[in-house]
């Protein structure tokens, strides 16, 4: 068991990378929005000290930015899986027809459900204990990512009672492999702006391009992780060992 996980999770770092070969404009849907808000925030100073970075990190025109890098980073992670399904089933990941989408929406329908208890109940009893119910929450439901993972593949016949029966450990996997390669990533990104307070300008440049393609590969190793921890270890291969001319 162990070898077939460790055999995956290296498959994840292959196939992470592998994709801003087999199709660019994934990790471009991050990295451009990413790299923008950079270009803003040099533009006002941001850089310019620690103290200036506190001042302006909550800047209107920064976080105008930073709507549409979170919405790039979303995409960027549904189009990583969408582009792995699609791949693993012979087809045209731009092919939106081929998805299942009765099991994408409901996914998507009940995941949202589950962060309403703590939206509405956080001014009664707090930020903390609302933590706690979010996170029972999400650990009672993380069968409902494979469901979604399912509905982006194509997956017809996986179902709401198929994966809370049988795809909790296919769950645990989901949640293992995106940790090991979002955390230290994220880590990554939060000292590149460490590091760029107060340096001088070609040294800003330089880390805020690299800080844009170290969030790409937030988005596409994470979105491989995802996609390689829903599929059956012992069951069809996470991926072809050669890029299919349909995904690319």
């Amino acid at each position: 068991m162990l070898r077939l996980l460790a055999t995956r999770f290296g498959f994840v770092f292959r196939d992470g990378l592998r994709i801003w070969l087999l199709a660019p404009i994934i990790p471009a849907l991050i990295v451009l929005p990413e790299f923008a808000q950079h270009v803003v925030e040099i533009q006002i100073g941001m850089f310019d000290s620690r103290e200036a970075g506190e001042a302006l990190a909550n800047d209107p025109v920064r976080w105008t930015f930073g709507y549409a890098k979170l919405a790039g980073l979303v995409l960027a992670i549904l189009a990583t899986l969408r582009f792995w399904g699609a791949t693993s089933n012979g087809g045209y990941w731009w092919d939106l027809r081929s998805i299942a989408w009765k099991n994408l929406l409901i996914a998507f329908g009940l995941i949202a459900l589950t962060g309403l208890p703590g939206l509405f109940l956080e001014d009664r009893i707090g930020e903390q204990s609302t933590g706690l119910i979010n996170t029972a929450l999400g650990l009672a439901t993380l069968p409902l990512i494979v469901l979604l993972v399912h509905g982006l593949s194509g997956n017809r016949d996986a179902s709401l009672r198929s994966v809370f029966r049988h795809d909790w450990l296919a769950a645990v996997h989901i949640v293992v492999f995106t940790a090991l390669v979002w955390i230290p990533l994220q880590y990554l990104h939060g000292k590149n702006h460490d590091w760029a307070f107060g340096a001088p300008d070609a040294l800003v440049w330089s880390l805020m391009i690299f800080d844009s393609i170290t969030v790409g590969l937030i988005a596409t190793l994470a979105g491989t992780a995802i996609h390689h921890g829903a599929v059956p270890l012992r069951g069809k291969r996470a991926t072809s060992p050669e890029a299919s001319p349909m995904a690319s």
